[in-house]
């Protein structure tokens, strides 16, 4: 049996979002309370590595020594010098294999399971003919590239030679990813490849989860249960024009100094958050725990509510404040 907890789209950055320390340690409260084996982000952990050492020592350093394992999302670069170099070694707190220099796709070995994490920040530049990875201090994929939240080919042949590796020594195999892999909720460019190199390996790849759309969405493919992470806290994210949180509507951000220590908590408007125009926020974290025993896979969610009990208008399918439990047993 396997058991772990996974979360994704944390989305930290000091007054940015309402994603706070607390919320973290909450999550790997839960973690410890449930005894998990390990515990896997999907990816837009924080937004700024560099600026944030609360987050990191919160995560990195948790007071229950909890193996914690990390993929890289679209966000980990935006800031000023967070390069690969900067935040590669930050992803995990064990040993994994990474597949070579500046590479943020990796696989590790727990017994008779095996963890393989891709990243999905590849772009296809057609001027120069070749695959890029997204840049330092950006968002996403460089101006121009097509086919952006790719795997390229060099990492699905690296992923068929991990799962060939696999093969041999029988392990069962978690594939965790920033973009989706379906081919059905905001999928990656490559998602079909990807499943096709799956393909290759039957009965190998038990489960895929994915975070980076916000939602709540699960499938199975090939005999592959694939889920979709919803986010900890910024449950819908649209571009508008006018707040719709007004003045009076507090929130308690937590404040540090360039040491990550604990300064103060100040309580200020939710709509003076820099990216509060734009998303609508939960209550409380989510997050979910996983355990895989056998060909039966259990997942455990959580929900909460809107903060202020304020929704958005028309939220697209699996966009609520929820993740739901579920169980599947594999043929």
């Amino acid at each position: 049996m396997l058991k772990f907890l996974v979360f994704a789209d944390f989305h930290y950055k000091k007054g940015m979002y309402t994603t706070t320390v607390s919320d973290l340690e909450a999550i790997l409260a839960r973690a410890a309370r449930e005894k998990v084996d390990f515990v896997v982000h999907l990816g837009d952990l924080c937004n700024d590595y560099l600026g944030s050492p609360e987050i990191l020592r919160t995560t990195l350093q948790n007071p229950y020594d909890l193996p914690v394992y990390g993929v890289l999302g679209n966000h980990e670069l935006e800031s000023e010098g967070n390069s690969l170099e900067v935040v590669i070694p930050q992803l995990c707190n064990r040993p994994v294999t990474f597949a070579g220099e500046k590479k943020a796709y990796w696989f590790t070995d727990l017994g008779e399971y095996r963890l393989i994490a891709l990243d999905t920040n590849h772009s296809y530049n057609e001027a120069l003919g070749i695959w890029e990875h997204n840049h330092t201090n950006t968002v996403g994929h460089p101006e121009g590239n097509i086919y952006p939240h790719s795997l390229g080919p060099e990492q699905l042949n690296w992923l068929d030679e991990v799962l060939t590796d696999a093969d041999e020594k029988q392990k069962k195999c978690l594939i965790f990813t920033h973009a989706d892999l379906t081919g059905l909720w905001d999928p990656s460019p490559d998602a079909y490849a990807a499943q096709a190199v799956i393909r290759k390996h039957p009965d190998r790849v038990m489960l895929v989860l994915n975070g980076h759309n916000h939602k709540d969405h699960f499938t199975v493919i090939d005999n592959v249960m694939y889920m979709d992470i919803n986010t900890v806290r910024n449950g819908r994210w649209k571009l508008e024009e006018k707040h719709h949180y007004p003045d009076e509507l507090t929130f308690g951000l937590e404040k540090y100094d360039i040491q990550g220590n604990p300064t103060e908590v100040q309580n200020i408007p939710l709509n003076t958050l820099s990216q509060a125009i734009n998303t609508w926020f939960f209550a409380d974290p989510l997050c979910a725990v996983v355990t895989v025993e056998g060909k039966t896979i259990s997942v455990e969610g959580s929900q909460t509510q809107w903060i202020y009990g304020i929704t958005p208008p028309n939220p697209p399918d699996g966009c609520y404040p929820q993740i739901k439990d579920r169980t599947i047993t594999l043929q």
